[in-house]
């Protein structure tokens, strides 16, 4: 993550998350997101405008088969995009916090 209202180097560093970590239920929720937001099909930079203080996400995902980067700026028009968006800072922020 970068951009947003103030800096904190600690959030901009990567995090790794593990579906097969991570309790059953929440590896379904984070696959299903994947997979409802269209992730592999999704282009390489999002067509967001940028905006002073938006926040922006790279984001890269190995299911095995396939492999993408994307970088995700808000605002986030697309609901599922949104929504993944959304759970990955929450699985993100409790690793943080577990580290």
């Amino acid at each position: 993550m970068e951009g947003g209202f103030a800096v904190f180097p600690g959030l901009a560093k990567p995090v790794t998350i593990d579906c097969d970590a991570l309790p059953r239920s929440q590896s379904k929720r984070l696959r299903k997101l994947v997979e409802r937001a269209d992730f592999f099909a999704l282009p390489l930079q999002s067509d967001a405008p940028r905006l002073p203080d938006a926040r922006a996400y790279t984001i890269a995902i190995d299911d095995g088969p396939q492999c993408r980067t994307v970088t995700v700026r808000e605002p986030i028009a697309d609901p599922a995009l949104r929504e993944l968006v959304a759970e990955l800072r929450e699985r993100a922020a409790t690793a943080r916090r577990a580290r």
